[in-house]
């Protein structure tokens, strides 16, 4: 079995102001079971441990409605972190 942990992480935003990329993403961690879940989200660490990371997408964190990239993104994630856990 594994334990899927969603990640709500930050990013430097890309670009100059006002023209500024989004500063946060979204990842599922699937985590097999006797594995510790990574701190900072490494493919090849993953990769060594047996964890897949899950992309789910991006976005702007003041812009939290369902519509939006980064509510889409969070959505998408808590689907399949509850699909995994369940």
């Amino acid at each position: 079995m594994a334990t899927a942990y969603l990640e709500i992480r930050s990013q430097k935003a890309k670009g100059v102001w006002p023209r500024q990329g989004p500063d946060k993403y979204v990842a599922v961690q699937i985590v097999p079971d006797g594995v510790e879940p990574l701190v900072v989200l490494n493919q090849k660490i993953a990769k060594k441990r047996g964890i897949i990371l899950l992309y789910c997408g991006e976005g702007y964190y003041n812009r939290k409605g369902p519509k939006s990239s980064f509510g889409r993104a969070v959505q998408k994630a808590k689907e399949i972190a509850d699909a995994i856990n369940n």
